[in-house]
């Protein structure tokens, strides 16, 4: 089955409404007029969304000795940065719900990386002078158009690295179209900012444009480093191979890249926490 603009634009709105959400989060939280209630009726929209951040804010990441039982008390309690960050990780677990087996992959193991790419880009970022938020959220979401396609693909399989070592090629052959390209076209509809959405767009190869795109780049490299954590996913691991000329244009040295890496890691932990 080919996929065409409609039909993915239909299976991302039904099976990621939060994620829609986390893309309408960020523009209420860049206006510095939003008050707080604007963002509580916004998540309270849906209700597992909702459930999620509560659940979240009252994790051992925050350190709260009372528990929460309402999304206003979270709001107030962990701030406008942490809510963003609460909000896109119930988004990737409403995405991440059940294994992937077109590509034979468990859920389980799709939310770490993204959780893991995330960790990674966020810290990269702030180190390459890039927007740390806009970063995060690229890492989380970018792995959306596969559970697109997955669903999609009527019983075809991946067959491995072996036959196809790069995966996006084998998914123009089953879908018409890449895991990245579906990703891209579902961040632009629900208005994230293009510089997310360039960032997305480009980051399997973010040295094949003439123009630089410093953000696909940082995000190549993420994947990378949580490729290093043992979080890789099947038919990636040739995209994330490092270069000179990425580490120029992401602005980061060798050094920097293994300091990164620690730091990432560190992160990806607590992340992994406000999840319990």
């Amino acid at each position: 089955m080919a996929l065409n603009r409609e039909t993915i634009i239909t299976l991302g709105n039904r099976l990621a409404p939060a994620a829609a959400t986390f893309g309408r989060l960020r523009e209420l939280l860049n206006d510095t007029d939003t008050e707080m209630e604007e963002i509580v009726q916004m998540i309270r929209l849906d209700p597992a969304l909702t459930f999620h951040v509560v659940r979240m804010s009252n994790s051992v990441l925050f350190g709260l000795r009372e528990q929460n039982d309402s999304l206003e008390s979270a709001v107030g309690r962990v701030g406008f940065r942490e809510i963003y960050r609460l909000v896109g990780l119930a988004a990737t677990q409403q995405v991440c719900q059940g294994d992937l087996t077109a590509y034979g992959l468990k859920a389980i193991r799709l939310w770490e990386n993204s959780v893991a790419t995330a960790a990674a880009a966020e810290v990269l970022a702030a180190r390459a002078g890039r927007d740390p938020g806009l970063a995060y959220t690229a890492g989380l979401l970018r792995t959306l158009g596969r559970v697109i396609i997955d669903g999609a693909v009527e019983g075809r399989v991946y067959p491995g690295e072996a036959e196809w070592p790069l995966i996006a090629e084998w998914e123009k052959t089953a879908a018409g179209v890449t895991a990245a390209e579906v990703t891209t076209l579902l961040l632009e509809h629900w208005r994230f900012p293009a510089e997310l959405v360039e960032s997305v767009r480009g980051h399997c190869d973010p040295l094949a444009d003439a123009e630089s795109n410093i953000g696909a780049c940082v995000l190549n490299l993420a994947c990378g480093v949580a490729a290093r954590f043992g979080l890789d996913l099947p038919g990636e691991t040739g995209n994330w191979i490092v270069s000179p000329a990425k580490l120029t244009l992401a602005g980061v040295s060798e050094a920097d890249l293994e300091e990164c890496a620690a730091r990432a890691r560190a992160h990806y932990v607590l992340l992994c926490a406000s999840t319990v």
